[in-house]
């Protein structure tokens, strides 16, 4: 493997950052992993809770604005009772907040 000169490694650096600001968005998808329920609603006002069981999925579409903290735009349930696996789904939740509960409660799928 050939190494990269600073000056590479900088150029590839900004490339990377340049890709990351013109594409924000993706699409994650999770295995659930245990009896759960996760709020859904666009507000306190509006929630309602979506019972999981193991092996239903949820599929989160995340937005990029801030790296460290991306905001959910859109959930789906596939497997779940009660709810349409074609429907877009909010929650008022932070993306925080969001993947602290889904790092407790699922696993990402991984493409490997």
């Amino acid at each position: 493997m050939r190494h990269m000169s600073f000056k590479e490694y900088l150029e590839s650096k900004e490339r990377l950052r340049e890709a990351v600001a013109n594409t924000p968005k993706q699409t994650s998808s999770y295995n659930v992993t245990k009896y759960c329920r996760l709020v859904i609603g666009e507000s306190k006002d509006e929630k309602s809770t979506v019972s999981l069981k193991p092996k239903n999925r949820i599929v989160v579409e995340w937005e990029y604005l801030d790296i460290d903290n991306p905001t959910p735009l859109s959930i789906k349930f596939e497997g779940a009772k009660d709810v349409d696996p074609f429907d877009d789904h909010q929650t008022f939740w932070q993306g925080k907040k969001l993947q602290t509960w889904l790092w407790r409660n699922t696993r990402e799928e991984t493409n490997a």
